[in-house]
């Protein structure tokens, strides 16, 4: 007996059949189709910003490295890729401002930030990684005095503590408007070095044969990934799948290759 003069047995009764009642609702749900409707339709659909090279440039020959290897992994789910751009992704950090639909895209890519507010709505199989990082004809020991370019590229990393780390390190920081300018700047010498994200200090670097380098990671890394909706479970195993196989073949490295992502310097403690 319990202290009201229930008996025991009566409590565990209640629990039991809230358990029973919790798995026969878990059963009645209906079952994931989401990689068996892409199969049926024959068709991926891919949501991507309308331009953010290296990962989406708008060229037929070569449309970016998010776009390439969406298109190997619609070869290896034996459908067609079909792109949709949306101008709002990569403008604004909020997924949710962006409007995608499930009618729009079955994945997002081209810049996609895994982080708290993504992983609400996404389920985000991270393929790249990034962060801040610095590029340079040669990467400086300190940054005081030094004249820096800089370029937030993707949207979703923490500017004020790059801010703050700068402006510690008695930086002389000017804005520039895109990767070709500053590209620009450090060829013809007017600036020093260039910061942005990692992703696109690695584009930079490939196209003025200059050096990269993390900056601190204090500041930051942060996976880039492909966005797929929250419940789409037997898309996102499939995805997963195919992104350790392309991995094992090399294929994410001959696309760097194509794309001049040239690899970040390692060096110890990076900028410091």
């Amino acid at each position: 007996m319990n202290g009201g003069g229930r008996p025991r047995w009566v409590g565990d009764a209640v629990t039991i059949a809230g358990i029973v009642a919790l798995f026969a609702l878990l059963y009645l749900l209906p079952a994931d189709t989401s990689l068996s409707q892409v199969r049926q339709a024959g068709i991926l659909r891919l949501c991507v910003p309308t331009l953010y090279p290296p990962l989406v440039t708008g060229k037929v020959d070569a449309p970016g490295f998010d776009i390439e290897f969406a298109q190997a992994v619609a070869g290896r789910l034996e459908v067609r890729l079909v792109i949709n751009t949306n101008p709002a992704m990569g403008r604004d950090f909020n997924p949710h401002n962006w409007n995608v639909t499930r009618a729009q895209c079955q994945m997002l890519a081209g810049g996609v930030i895994v982080s708290d507010l993504t992983r609400s709505f996404l389920d985000t199989p991270p393929h790249l990684e990034t962060g801040w990082a610095i590029v340079a004809k040669k990467i400086p020991e300190k940054l005081e005095g030094i004249r820096v370019g800089f370029y937030s590229g993707l949207v979703g990393l923490d500017r004020i503590a790059l801010s703050q780390f700068l402006q510690t390190r008695k930086a002389r920081v000017e804005i520039v408007a895109n990767a070709e300018a500053l590209a620009e700047g450090l060829r013809s010498g007017r600036i020093d070095a260039g910061v942005s994200e990692a992703l696109m200090a690695r584009q930079v670097a490939g196209m003025i044969d200059a050096q990269a380098a993390w900056l601190p990671q204090s500041l930051g890394r942060y996976p880039v990934a492909f966005g797929l909706w929250k419940g789409d479970l037997t898309l996102k195993r499939s995805l997963i799948d195919i992104i350790d196989e392309l991995d094992r073949e090399g294929f994410p490295n001959e696309l760097a290759r194509k794309y001049r992502i040239s690899p970040i310097a390692m060096t110890i403690g990076g900028v410091s």
